[in-house]
């Protein structure tokens, strides 16, 4: 398994739940979700944006868990 810095995927999540909702307002919020969603598929290890995205959330709730 990759070395992950979970503050940063923390971060790119958080980014992502804030870009979703402005899709259809923002014109340029699509360009930095995509950015987003890359780089998520990157730490994650996955193609599809949407399983990257639901593993990257699963990774950070199994970390938290960790760490109680």
């Amino acid at each position: 398994m990759p070395l992950i810095n979970y503050s940063v995927l923390r971060d790119l999540l958080d980014e992502f739940d804030t870009l979703t909702p402005l899709l259809s307002r923002e014109s340029n919020a699509r360009r930095r979700l995509e950015d987003v969603q890359y780089t998520v598929c990157v730490y994650t290890g996955l193609r599809d944006p949407q399983q990257a995205v639901s593993q990257a959330r699963d990774l950070l709730s199994r970390a938290e868990v960790g760490r109680r």
